[in-house]
């Protein structure tokens, strides 16, 4: 599940404390896709790829465009396909936040939280509702993934519980093969609970 966060206190140092951690373990996370990719015949080394994350967290779009660098794949996208994605033979897994520990974090430190992009979960239709009971402040109805009629599903299940309504382009800058910044028109009045919340 992704999570978004909202109007929370960036310099929390509860939260700067969980992303360094995340951030050491993407670090070594990333080391360990390069060795495995490296067992395997791809000549890739370690320290371009975190030169391809500028100095933020290492993660598979650094090591992919790494693999294109060096040719043995033609795009980011071709790399996940056949290298980086799930079960496939460089993937890695990663530490993930349990979902209530991040609502947890982000309520302590002031702000408000939304499920992204509802529809891409398997069972979502089980699942978002009870994230919602759980605690999740709003849903992402607004998304480049979320047809009409499920925009309008989840949009009366957070009605209904008096949650919030969010939305986003999900927008990667380059590392995804479709830019979709700007696609996504939110309605003024959606950010009130989120300028509330800032105020």
């Amino acid at each position: 599940m992704h999570v978004l966060a909202y109007a929370f206190d960036a310099l929390d140092e509860r939260i700067e404390q969980r992303l360094a951690h995340f951030r050491d373990t993407r670090q070594t996370r990333g080391r360990r896709m390069v060795a495995r990719l490296r067992s395997l015949g791809y000549d890739i080394d370690a320290n371009r790829v975190e030169q391809l994350a500028a100095g933020g967290s290492v993660g598979r779009p650094h090591v992919a465009r790494a693999l294109v660098e060096r040719g043995y794949v033609s795009s980011v996208d071709e790399a996940f396909d056949k290298l980086l994605g799930t079960g496939k033979p460089g993937y890695v897994g990663k530490e993930r936040f349990n979902v209530g520990e991040a609502v947890a974090l982000i309520r302590s430190a002031g702000g408000l939280t939304s499920v992204a992009h509802p529809t891409l979960y398997p069972k979502h239709q089980e699942i978002v509702p009870v994230l919602l009971d759980a605690g999740i402040d709003g849903v992402e109805v607004m998304h480049p993934d979320v047809d009409p009629a499920s925009r309008e599903h989840y949009a009366n299940i957070a009605r209904f519980r008096g949650k919030m309504l969010t939305g986003g382009s999900d927008d990667h800058g380059t590392v995804k093969k479709v830019e979709t910044l700007g696609t996504i028109r939110v309605p003024e009045n959606w950010i009130t609970p989120i300028l509330d919340r800032c105020s």
